[in-house]
């Protein structure tokens, strides 16, 4: 085991019952402790000795695990199951790539039990990203342990199981997506004939004159994506985002959209509340250099601020909407398209993020040595 690179060492002397922490006091953060609040994120008073101590050792078959800790920045409340994202590899990560194993597993200690962690793995060609699920309520300018993640296990075989419809408020592959005008509970589909939704696996192509809309309500604060491509050029009008209305009969406030014309001049249209007029936030500008591309295009909206981000780079943004946006402000998924083009959508998924992202930072990575 290479222990230059896992700085922190955890020694477990077996006995007939239990195993025994007896790591360098100090130096690994078992400070003096009458109670809780005394210790540090991701750390317990023990008070039979008086130490703030972490976890006890998950699963032995694991021989490494490393916590990630989140802290809440934004002056509201993060609500237990929001997904939060975990870059690894690429710009902005938390991880290196090489940093997370084939055999990682991501799990939480409640303080009694050991869980694991719902998650989703969304994967770009050189990096993914990590969403997990937050076990407890985060609350403002507060920090807590967002997962742990448990590896080097000797078989070396992948042991994580995604769970994203666990992971987010909602998530939709389009694996059986309706090839009818109607689309049951999950979809309002307005089309002149059912042919003009092309249903492949695991994707949809929304063509000219068309609409999907996902009936699911969704409320501020909120972070929607579309995983979709844009195919062709020739668009007269192409709206993806988030509109006021569940029935496919044209956009209506409150409103957040990509709104992509010939060329690809995207703009970005916000509409707090329903007058029939939209807010165009700055000039129209391409989106991409890599037509019929796959991108990310992610809304996030709280009460009076909008983001618009194409593959985690900020396309366009406005922090002071008045109107604002109501707590209480349903607003509904939706692809629409106008235009000798089409919009192919691969997934969509959202979760209640607020605007002011939680922040995250790694701890050292523990590497466990059993002796006997």
């Amino acid at each position: 085991m290479n222990r230059l690179l896992l700085p922190i060492t955890i020694l477990l002397a077996a006995s007939s019952s239990s195993c025994l922490f007896l790591p360098a006091i100090e130096d690994d953060g078992y400070t003096s402790c009458t109670s809780d609040v005394d210790c540090a994120v991701g750390r317990a008073c023990a008070l039979d000795v008086g130490l703030c101590a972490p976890p006890p050792w998950n699963d032995p078959t694991f021989r490494q695990r490393r916590a990630v800790i989140v802290t809440n920045p934004a002056d509201v409340e993060i609500a237990a199951g929001t997904a939060i994202p975990v870059n690894v590899g690429g710009d902005n990560a938390t991880f290196a790539l090489e940093d997370i194993g084939f055999d990682a597993r991501y799990v939480d200690f409640d303080g009694t039990a050991w869980n694991e962690v719902p998650v989703y793995l969304d994967r770009f060609a050189d990096r993914f990203t990590i969403w997990a699920a937050l076990s407890r309520p985060l609350p403002a300018g507060g920090s807590d342990v967002l997962l742990y993640v448990e590896q080097n296990t000797e078989a070396g075989t992948p042991t994580v199981v995604e769970a994203p419809t666990a992971t987010f408020t909602l998530f939709d592959e389009l694996d059986d997506f309706p090839t009818d005008k109607i689309g049951g509970d999950r979809y309002v589909i307005s089309a002149p004939e059912p042919a003009t939704i092309r249903v492949a696996e695991s994707l949809i192509g929304v063509t000219d004159n068309t609409s999907v809309t996902w009936r699911q309500a969704l409320t501020p604060p909120l972070s929607v994506t579309f995983k979709a491509r844009v195919v062709g050029l020739n668009c007269s009008q192409v709206s993806i985002g988030l509109g006021g209305k569940d029935d496919g009969r044209g956009l209506a406030g409150p409103l957040a959209v990509f709104f992509i014309k010939d060329d690809l001049q995207t703009t970005a249209q916000v509409a707090a509340v329903d007058t029939g007029r939209f807010e165009e936030l700055s000039a129209p500008r391409s989106f991409s250099e890599q037509p019929n591309a796959v991108h990310r295009f992610t809304i996030d909206l709280d009460d009076r601020t909008v983001r618009f981000l194409i593959d985690d780079v900020v396309f366009d943004e406005r922090d002071d909407l008045r109107p604002a946006f109501a707590p209480d402000a349903k607003m509904f998924p939706l692809v629409e398209v106008d235009g000798a083009c089409s919009v192919e959508v691969e997934a969509l998924w959202a979760t209640t993020l607020p605007t002011t992202r939680p922040t995250l930072r790694l701890e050292a990575p523990v590497v466990l040595n059993i002796t006997f």
